[in-house]
Formats: structure tokens, sequence, C-alpha cells
């Protein structure tokens, strides 16, 4: 472990297709897994300067982002198509993920 653990009170999905976040879901509150299609706006703002931090690191991926104590924190990148949709607006992914094979 790089640092100490933390208190997570909020964790999202975020779907990413050619650098643009084109869907979300809350996927834990607390303790509790919940999936509803939301996010609080300064969470989806961090989510965005992530991935324009890294723009290119893949044409389709996931970011999982938290909320802690101390402030909105990225938990992970993964592989879009080895991660669960929970609430994900899906026919606004599946449009971005369709129009990467129009080009």
């Amino acid at each position: 472990m790089l640092t100490a653990p933390a208190r997570i009170l909020k964790e999202w999905r975020l779907w990413v297709v050619r650098d643009q976040v084109v869907t979300y879901s809350l996927y834990k509150e607390g303790t509790r897994v919940v999936y509803r299609p939301e996010i609080d706006q300064d969470a989806l703002e961090f989510g965005r300067r992530l991935v324009a931090l890294n723009s290119g690191y893949a044409e389709a991926y996931v970011i999982d982002i938290c909320r802690t104590d101390d402030g909105l924190r990225m938990l992970e990148t993964n592989c879009i198509n080895a991660a669960g949709f929970y609430a994900a607006d899906l026919a606004r992914l599946v449009a971005a993920i369709e129009a990467l094979s129009a080009q």
C-alpha cells in the first residue's frame, strides 16, 4: 500500500469514450451498494480533469473515483469490457462505442 486507508463516502464509475465522459453511475454510498444514474457535479468535473490529463489513454475505458473525508480521489481505471454497467445510460454508451467503428 502506498497510502493509509481512507474512509470512502461515495464511489462512482465513469465511462470514457474518445476522451469524453459519456455516462456515469453511483455504485456505493458509505458501506451500501447502490446503483443510481447520478454524480455530484464536482466529482464529474474531477473525472473530466483526470481524463483530460491522460488524453489518448484508451479509446474506451472506465475510471472509478470516490469522495473521501479528504476530498475526491481516483481509485482505478479499467478495461471497459470487463466493467459492470450499474445504472449507466447504456443508450449513450452504446452510441459512443458504435461511433468508434463508424470512422
